[in-house]
């Protein structure tokens, strides 16, 4: 079957947020590739309303990853709506066990990383790219190119307004990461330095989070009571709208900042040695960041210097 032929298309991609931002650097060109084609995109129902509001797929397939029986469920659901290829952008071992038993029941091409992909695109362990570059890599197999910045402009909001930062110069900061990677955060008394510093340069600090970044949040807000305190009331259609807007941004390695780069905000990173420079930081070139084996090794002192070469940019 010719590439242009694909009609019923699944593309699967459950998450992070940062690998699901970054998978839109190969969606998009897959949508504009097969123009014609029904594309569903099997996710989790944390990024139905995402892929649902950015007119990318047609439709979408709740996957919320349980265990043995609901997982044959979702098996025996892509096998029934008779899918002509599945883009597997996860890659991962249940993505790749789905893959599999699909196969095996079934005449669908397949294009991903593992062993049952027809269009099998396999990493160089030793030349190891950047997620962006490698979903790249894997949907060339198919004629595809991808954008090198995930285009996410169908957030953008003409009208989009927060009162308090009308005619105001603001820079974003997002001190949460997840609990599973608490190597990565930078202490919350070091974001509560920057938002000091920022205001003493007249721009608000306006600080973003949702769900455990409450704490985190708490103690700056304790530190430094004139922040702009966004917890809860920032998800990805908001941080899009203020980093089209601020004038600068500084973030932890995590999911908020891949949005951030999205849209040529100015942001600098924290990163510990967890974090793999060449692989996971979004490819921009507005990105900057400052590196340590542990990251509260890092002083505030440090990145007051970076953040005012970043606005004088």
């Amino acid at each position: 079957m010719n590439h242009y032929q694909y009609k019923k298309i699944l593309i699967i991609k459950h998450g992070s947020l940062g690998d699901v931002i970054s998978s839109i650097s190969a969606i998009r060109p897959i949508r504009e590739f097969f123009k014609s084609s029904k594309i569903e995109i099997l996710t989790t129902s944390n990024f139905s309303t995402f892929f649902s509001k950015s007119k990318l797929v047609d439709q979408n397939i709740i996957d919320n990853r349980k265990g043995i029986l609901y997982s044959l469920k979702i098996i025996y659901i892509i096998l029934s709506k008779k899918f002509d290829l599945i883009i597997d952008l996860q890659n991962s071992k249940r993505s790749s066990i789905y893959c599999f038993l699909i196969k095996i029941f079934s005449s669908v091409k397949i294009n991903g990383t593992h062993s049952s992909s027809h269009f099998r695109y396999k990493y160089n362990k030793n030349n190891i790219t950047n997620v962006v570059t490698g979903l790249g890599n894997q949907i060339s197999l198919l004629g595809i190119k991808n954008d090198n910045i995930p285009n996410l402009s169908w957030l953008e909001d003409q009208n989009f307004n927060i009162k308090i930062l009308n005619n105001k110069n603001f820079f974003i900061i997002n001190p949460g990461c997840s609990n599973k990677n608490k190597i990565k955060r930078w202490n919350p008394e070091n974001f509560a330095k920057i938002c000091t510093y920022l205001l003493s340069l007249n721009i608000l600090p306006v600080v973003i989070g949702a769900g455990n970044d409450y704490r985190i949040i708490k103690k700056i807000e304790e530190k430094e009571s004139r922040i702009i305190n966004l917890y809860n009331k920032s998800p990805i259609n908001i941080i899009y709208n203020l980093s089209l807007k601020a004038v600068g941004a500084i973030s932890n390695d995590t999911g908020p900042a891949h949005i951030i780069a999205s849209t040529n905000c100015k942001i600098h990173l924290i990163l510990s040695s967890f974090s793999n420079t060449d692989t996971v930081i979004p490819q921009s070139k507005n990105v900057t960041y400052t590196q340590s084996t542990i990251i509260n090794d890092i002083q505030p002192d440090e990145i007051f210097k970076k953040i005012k070469l970043l606005i004088l940019k």
